[in-house]
């Protein structure tokens, strides 16, 4: 708990440092750029994709479980560069995970619609890739996860202030199984 308030505190930070830094030149400039265009603050969005689990298993012994998902994602872009958000992810199937054991028994994890929220830091450095990092927890009638979300989302910029995107994404679900993700979807900005 220690580790997710520090990381939470250190974000905050850096948020606070990366505005701090931004200034204009001329007065004249920051005029002209709220008269021609708004800097949109939020973003909501939906995904659908597929989540890879190495580990798992289906009833016929494939090494690799492709489940379907849903994604509903909001951020909050500070600035251009850098913004904050809540993505969940949605499994739309039950799974088995079966892991051999320390002793080398195999253990089954089995999990029943999870839910995976988690809050993203997210980097922006260009136009058109977004980088992502942050933590949460998946959610299942068994047990619940701690996880760490690693993501990268190409988007292209639509009318009307909407974006279609795809993304790839990493989670690692400590003492359980890895699972990765690779989604497509549209989003809004407002």
């Amino acid at each position: 708990m220690k580790n997710i308030l520090l990381f939470f505190i250190l974000l905050q930070f850096a948020a606070y440092s990366t505005y701090a830094q931004e200034h204009e030149d001329n007065q004249d400039t920051e005029m002209e750029f709220e008269e021609s265009e708004t800097f949109e603050h939020h973003q909501i969005g939906a995904m659908i994709g597929h989540a890879h689990i190495y580990q798992g298993h289906h009833a016929e012994g494939k090494d690799w479980l492709v489940v379907p998902m849903v994604s509903l994602n909001y951020n909050y872009w500070i600035n251009e560069t850098w913004g904050v958000g809540l993505h969940t992810d949605f499994i739309l199937e039950t799974y088995e995970v079966h892991e051999e054991g320390e002793d080398g028994e195999v253990e089954i994890l089995e999990r029943e619609l999870p839910i995976a929220p988690a809050l993203m830091a997210a980097y922006k450095p260009g136009e058109h890739f977004t980088f992502m990092l942050g933590v949460g927890e998946e959610f299942a009638k068994e047990e619940d996860l701690f996880l760490i979300r690693g993501e990268v989302e190409y988007s292209l910029e639509l009318p009307k202030a909407f974006e279609l995107g795809a993304a790839i994404g990493y989670d690692v679900r400590f003492d359980a199984y890895d699972s990765w993700v690779l989604a497509l979807g549209v989003s809004k900005l407002f």
